[in-house]
């Protein structure tokens, strides 16, 4: 448990050869993927390419309220964050830049990321997209040469100029990574394995209609399962994807209808690997109301215009997610103290899988389809008709994908504030007032339910201090959602009419479908 500086060795092998050598049970428990390197003769661990070194991610300063043993161990911490292709490593760079603005500020809100990142990692098949981010420009200092064996997906196997539209290219290309046993993971990506190791959960951000983000997220999903996390605990890690929707009418009249057969078959296969999908819509990021636009400095020189606006509501989201674990990682005597609840990325989406029907013939169990929301209310007091006017905001005016919260199985909800708010608040959420606001008939009718299964509601509170305003997070389970309506009406209609090789294609990936939409809308609860 001692910090890497307090070692007597220049690097972790070193250190363990000389304080732990006679206890190879507990190093082979600890270290699994270093017991060759530490009992290898004449082996000079400052060389070995495999080593694990126990650092504070670059980039990343102590925040007050977080202790410097807090900054270097991982264990515990929220996500493991992996942007992958261009819309990835673009929502990775604006989390940065989020982190690094708050740092620069001063503000105490920054012990939000640097108590809740594990680790992150930015990977891609076009090295073009890959040098103009944050993450390889002002994290690493990267250059081309250095982008290749550390952040490129498929090194030596193409000419590093993307996947286009085709997701079978971005799977191919991860399957040639981890042939004839290799293992990138370990030999020379960015992403640490220990740390993906003592992460509460590993979160994949990515888009699903080009071919990076859409192939190789789900392949790179399953390699972690097989060649990281292999000796995991009896409970699985949870695993996420943030996927990125396009708007309709727009990517899609521009691309025809590649986009909508990719975002099926990336929604399904990603669908197989994570346990929850939270999708975010392009059309409604760019509809949301500036009070959940976080100030991110630098944004313009790093996101692409188009993006630029639309990332900032989703940083806020996954910030206020974050948020949650931030308490057991605080000094309580720091003039920051995030209270309340804490509950576990886990929380946010295992309540409603054991709802799903018991079908034997089903392949797999889909993920969780998490739609996000996120309300603002600047009001000083509170009663019952201001804290509906607060989940109107959230659930309608701010939600950040499109769906219909009527047709939801149930929701979890985060409210978070300043104490003196939230001394009101509590009440209401204790009273259930606030569960009954949610589950009333403009929301999410709680009571149109005729079968035995209820629509729960799970409510959690914190209280942050330097927040002005109150906010209500929220996560809605497997509603009706039009945009991914309408890339299954395409690829229904492709699969009975079309005789193209996409079409083909469709047809032989049919049988995963269904499972995902088939868990879609309250009409299939049993």
């Amino acid at each position: 448990m001692e910090r890497s500086g307090q070692w007597n060795a220049g690097s972790l092998i070193e250190h363990i050869r000389a304080a732990h050598e006679h206890e190879q049970e507990s190093i082979e428990k600890m270290y699994p993927d270093l017991v060759d390197q530490v009992y290898a003769e004449g082996d000079d661990p400052a060389d070995s390419s495999g080593a694990e070194t126990v650092t504070v991610d670059s980039g990343t300063g102590p925040s007050p309220g977080l202790t410097d043993d807090h900054m270097d161990d991982a264990y515990g911490k929220k996500w493991y964050l992996i942007g992958v292709g261009g819309a990835g490593n673009n929502i990775l760079d604006a989390i940065l830049m989020r982190r690094d603005t708050l740092e620069e500020n001063h503000e105490q809100r920054a012990v939000i990321w640097n108590g809740g990142l594990a680790g992150y990692g930015s990977l891609n098949t076009n090295v073009s997209e890959l040098e103009q981010t944050y993450y390889a420009q002002e994290e690493h200092g990267y250059s081309r040469n250095d982008l290749l064996p550390n952040c490129m997906i498929g090194f030596g196997k193409h000419d590093y100029a993307g996947a286009g539209f085709r997701w079978d290219i971005g799977r191919d290309l991860v399957e040639a990574d981890f042939a004839d046993g290799a293992n990138p993971f370990k030999d020379r990506w960015d992403i640490k394995t220990q740390r993906l190791k003592d992460s509460q959960a590993v979160m994949f951000v990515h888009s699903v209609t080009k071919g990076t983000g859409c192939g190789a997220t789900p392949a790179l999903a399953e390699m972690v399962r097989e060649r990281v996390l292999n000796d995991d605990f009896v409970v699985e890690k949870p695993f996420f994807s943030s996927i990125v929707l396009p708007s309709r009418g727009g990517q899609y009249a521009n691309f025809g209808g590649r986009a909508k057969v990719n975002g099926i078959v990336g929604l399904t296969r990603a669908s197989k690997a994570v346990d929850a999908i939270i999708p975010f819509d392009n059309q409604r990021l760019s509809e949301v109301t500036g009070d959940i636009r976080p100030r991110i400095h630098r944004l313009d020189e790093y996101n692409p215009p188009q993006y630029e606006e639309l990332n900032k509501p989703l940083v806020a989201f996954l910030e206020a997610f974050t948020m949650s674990s931030v308490p057991q990682f605080l000094d309580r005597e720091a003039t920051m103290s995030i209270m309340g609840d804490v509950f576990d990325p886990a929380d946010s989406f295992r309540p409603v899988q054991d709802k799903y029907q018991v079908d034997p013939d089903r392949e797999y169990t889909p993920a969780v389809i998490l739609a996000p929301v996120l309300g603002r209310s600047r009001a000083e007091t509170f009663d019952r008709s201001k804290l509906e006017i607060l989940v109107r905001n959230a659930l309608f005016q701010n939600k950040l994908a499109e769906f219909d919260p009527t047709t939801a199985w149930g929701g979890t909800f985060l409210l978070y504030g300043p104490n003196e708010k939230m001394a009101q608040i509590s009440e209401f959420i204790s009273d259930s007032v606030i569960s009954d606001i949610l589950g009333s008939e403009e929301f999410l009718d709680a009571g149109d339910q005729s079968g035995a299964e209820s629509i729960d509601i799970h409510i959690n509170q914190l209280v942050t201090p330097h927040l002005d305003d109150v906010f209500l997070w929220g996560t809605l389970w497997n509603p009706e959602m039009p945009p991914l309506e309408e890339m299954y009406d395409h690829a229904r209609e492709l699969k009975q009419e079309g005789q193209s090789e996409q079409a083909e294609n469709i047809r032989d990936v049919w049988q995963h479908i269904e499972p995902l939409f088939s868990c879609l809308g309250r009409e299939n609860m049993p």
